[in-house]
């Protein structure tokens, strides 16, 4: 009996000795891909390129001139150079004009610490030499230096975008007969396309949603800049714009910095305050209530979730990791959902529990 009982593990060892090589085997992933950044950073973004010009296929292909849709090859090539320029065009207004908003900074600077001097006083405290010290400091024109060099950069990597996307678009003619080959049982077959199908409809259904209700999002931000007089209004409602990519965190940024500006701008606190209202009564009602209504279900995703994803891919590949955050994940929860020994997983992930498989 004694020797039976020893030869016999507890219930608990095999689970435990799972979960440890599981863990292993995300640190191992993790390393690699914090480790390969400067390659994966540009396969992805070629990745989303590749889908999002697809997709722009499939609408100019629609499109019918003289009772004849276009020719595939036609659509194909329009899509591709339209999102290469558009992203091109984006990337280079911003760094032109973060350089542009450099340039006016120190006398914005001076403002600043004229405001933070009133504010103690209206408060009747002395100001801490550590915020002193700090605010003497501050370089502003040089964070938004260094905001347009790393979108030059980001700009020098396009090359390479651009190289991974054409072979993207090749290779993606074969993925039919690579399923046909890989999955020869019907069964198996259709649940990988069904698998493949969720994908692109959640994935379109976040960038179609986001898209348009950033956009909306910039187009009022801008319509409020501009009735205040805020300088530059066109480059901060093309950032609010992009920053609204950026779960939670791109909303805030979004209102206080051009919250920022109004106040180092004018010398009335009145368009500071119209300003700030009107962006985040936009955000909210944009964001809040219209955004998740033309989400529903669709993404499935818990706030929580987004919050550690967002931190995550932050740390690991900086501000692309954070607009990239969203669709990886929804990728990983729609994945892990088809198969029964990771569904728990996605069930974890999910914002109710309920998976559709």
């Amino acid at each position: 009996m004694e020797s039976t009982s020893r030869l016999k593990q507890p219930p608990w060892r095999p689970r435990s000795v799972e979960a440890a090589g599981w863990m292993v085997v995300i640190a191992l992933i993790l390393t690699v891909v914090w480790a390969g950044k400067d390659l994966f950073i540009p396969l992805v973004i070629a990745l989303i390129g590749v889908y999002l010009i697809k997709v722009l296929e499939r609408w100019i292909s629609c499109i019918k001139i003289g009772g004849r849709s276009l020719p595939q090859s036609i659509s194909l090539l329009f899509a591709f150079v339209s999102v290469i320029a558009l992203s091109y065009v984006l990337f280079s207004i911003i760094a032109d004009n973060a350089m542009r908003v450099a340039e006016m900074t120190p006398k914005y600077h001076t403002r600043i610490v004229a405001i933070q001097g009133k504010v103690f006083q209206l408060i009747g405290t002395e100001q801490p030499p550590a915020m002193r010290q700090f605010l003497g400091s501050l370089d502003i024109p040089g964070l938004l230096a260094l905001v347009a060099t790393n979108l030059a950069g980001l700009l020098k990597t396009t090359t390479l975008i651009i190289v991974f996307a054409v072979f993207l678009l090749l290779e993606s003619r074969f993925i039919p007969s690579k399923i046909e080959a890989l999955f020869p049982g019907d069964s198996r077959r259709d649940r990988v396309r069904a698998m493949l199908r969720r994908i692109d409809h959640d994935i379109q259904t976040y960038f179609g949603v986001k898209t348009a209700v950033s956009l909306v999002t910039a187009l009022l931000s801008y319509a409020v800049m501009r009735a205040v007089g805020l300088d530059f209004a066109a480059f901060w409602a093309l950032l609010v714009l992009i920053l609204n990519f950026i779960p939670t965190i791109g909303s805030i940024l979004a209102t206080i910095l051009p919250g920022l500006l109004a106040l180092v701008q004018f010398e009335s606190w009145t368009p500071f305050v119209i300003l700030v209202i009107g962006i985040t009564v936009i955000q909210q009602t944009l964001g809040s209530f219209i955004e998740p209504n033309l989400m529903g279900m669709t993404l499935n995703l818990s706030p929580l979730v987004v919050v550690i994803s967002l931190m995550l891919w932050g740390m690991l590949w900086g501000v692309v990791g954070m607009f990239l955050c969203v669709p990886i994940t929804v990728i990983m929860v729609i994945i892990l959902a088809n198969f029964p020994g990771t569904r728990w997983v996605s069930v974890l992930l999910s914002k109710e529990g309920k998976i559709q498989v």
